[in-house]
């Protein structure tokens, strides 16, 4: 947690005396607070942690290397500590800054200088330890061992909420503390929604299926994307899918330290383009996992930064075409010091259900 801490003043320098810290993962991240009530004030020479009554013993048993303050009224309690450190700049998470937080801010601390930190904090949990890897890992085989048990279970005329709420029991049954995001199974014409979350249709013999799933694991994210066949795939499902497929093996072998994230996505894009099918890949080819399921670095056209060892980063194409149906394959990766690591499991040659 010191070298976290540390990592944070070097992000923000001198540009201020000061940072609170509210976002939920970067308060769990710095300290190891785990509630939903925790705030952080650091500074270059002492570091605080606050919250209520509630969380105080949670807080003495969680929270390391800093200066436990239990509060009664919020920002008139901060807003005292502030003024007594002799604070006139104070940094916050832009990002995380709502209008009615600034203006209970500015009642209390009325003389401080705002500066806002977005960009800025990005590379604060940009890069994963070894303990956060070793969590991710396990996030990705729950996740992978949760799905093997469901797989049999995805036959014609069961409904998409069936499976979802069948694999996100199983998630729990493995360890996980539940799915990182609403389970995405979509199928038919529904898997060209890129993100169809589970409905009571009814799965058919000859669809697409696209199942988008992942568990939150001591925090940490699992992220992957698996699309089948239910029964035998018709010439076009095949080519789509190795389409995609080729994609998404050609990003995944462009994953190196310092190359550049565009590059990656480009590698995907330019070959789903090649196959005439550049009007239905519609996002970016990956982004960060950690604590968040989406967050820096980005895999796009649009990305600025490179890949460093120790980044985690999906990789996941897709074609979607509206009335007909839709393809995604995704993995998570973690850049290594040669390349990369597919962390998580599943196959992603084209698997046939229900047959």
């Amino acid at each position: 947690m010191e070298r976290r801490v540390k990592k944070l003043l070097r992000l923000i320098g001198d540009k201020t005396d000061g940072v609170l810290i509210t976002s939920a993962e970067n308060v769990r991240y710095l300290s190891g607070f785990t509630g939903s009530e925790g705030i952080l004030l650091v500074t270059h020479s002492q570091s605080f942690f606050f919250t209520d009554g509630r969380y105080t013993t949670q807080a003495r048993q969680q929270v390391q290397g800093f200066s436990l303050q239990c509060f009664r009224d919020k920002w008139k309690d901060i807003g005292s500590i502030i003024k007594k450190l002799g604070i006139r700049t104070l940094g916050f998470e832009s990002r995380h800054l709502t209008v009615a937080m600034l203006g209970d801010i500015e009642k209390q601390i009325s003389h401080l200088a705002l500066k806002l930190f977005g960009a800025e904090l990005d590379g604060l949990r940009l890069i994963k330890d070894s303990g956060e890897i070793a969590l991710l890992r396990k996030a990705a085989r729950i996740a992978h061992n949760a799905l093997q048990e469901v797989l049999p279970l995805i036959v014609p005329g069961v409904s998409e909420h069936d499976i979802a709420t069948e694999l996100e029991y199983r998630m729990k049954q493995h360890g996980a503390q539940g799915p990182a995001f609403p389970t995405i199974v979509a199928s038919g014409v529904r898997s060209a929604l890129p993100h169809g979350t589970a409905t009571e249709k009814k799965i058919c013999a000859g669809e697409l299926l696209t199942i988008d799933y992942g568990v939150q694991y001591q925090g940490y994210c699992s992220d992957e994307t698996c699309t089948f066949v239910v029964g035998k795939p018709t010439r076009r499902q095949k080519r789509v899918y190795e389409t995609v497929l080729r994609a998404h093996d050609r990003a995944l072998q462009m994953v190196a330290p310092n190359i550049d994230l565009k590059k990656i996505d480009a590698a995907a894009r330019s070959l789903i383009a090649r196959h005439g099918f550049q009007r239905y890949f519609n996002h970016g080819t990956g982004h960060g996992v950690g604590l968040c399921v989406h967050e820096p670095p980005v895999v796009s056209a649009r990305a600025t930064m490179t890949a460093r060892r120790g980044m985690v980063f999906t990789i996941e194409p897709g074609v979607y075409i509206p009335g007909w149906g839709g393809v995604r394959i995704e993995d998570m990766v973690l850049v290594t010091a040669r390349g990369y690591e597919v962390l998580t499991c599943h196959t992603k040659k084209l698997h046939c259900l229900a047959v």
